[in-house]
């Protein structure tokens, strides 16, 4: 279930500090890994901050999309899975943040990147494929992990409309498939 974050930030940064110096979170982290927090701020003028949340109340993940108010574009995103990768409440608390994005805070364009070689990147260049967004190039050599190499960063763009053309597309093609599936 998708919740505010800054209800849960103290549970969220409680999660978050168990897991900082993990390997695997070394892409999340490259722009700020040396905090201990995340900081989630009292309101939504600069960036919108979510958590994905099981019946639990288990902090299964979080979103952070920063907002451009004078373009109206989120400029970046922040996704971050504290469970297994294959976490259905997860994924699809993901996929209402970008819905929302778009339709409850009527964004016009979200830009993001991800450093390349992230496991998390095949699932990025899919879902932009699907939706009508795209690949916008790559920046050799952009960045430095933890490690002490230097990562090339790839930039991604949807717009709302193409965003909501193929979503619209999906949904009736999803439609049409349980009435056939019903009908048989």
């Amino acid at each position: 279930m998708l919740k505010l974050a800054y209800t849960y930030k103290e549970q969220l940064n409680n999660t978050y500090q168990e897991i900082v110096f993990q390997k695997k979170y070394r892409y999340y982290n490259y722009a700020s890994w040396w905090n201990y927090d995340i900081n989630v701020e009292d309101n939504s003028w600069n960036n919108i901050s979510m958590i994905s949340i099981d019946i639990s109340n288990n902090i299964l993940g979080y979103f952070n999309a920063d907002i451009n108010r004078s373009s109206n574009k989120v400029s970046s995103l922040g996704i971050m899975n504290f469970v297994d990768k294959n976490n259905i409440i997860f994924s699809k608390d993901m996929y209402k943040f970008i819905i929302d994005l778009f339709i409850k805070f009527n964004m016009r364009k979200i830009e993001f990147e991800v450093v390349i070689g992230n496991p998390i990147e095949k699932m990025y260049d899919k879902y932009v494929t699907k939706y009508g967004g795209k690949i916008i190039g790559i920046s050799k050599e952009a960045i430095k992990l933890d490690d002490d190499y230097y990562y090339d960063v790839k930039y991604y763009e949807i717009f709302k409309k193409d965003f909501m053309y193929n979503f619209k597309r999906i949904i009736k093609h999803i439609s049409a498939n349980n009435k056939i599936n019903k009908n048989t």
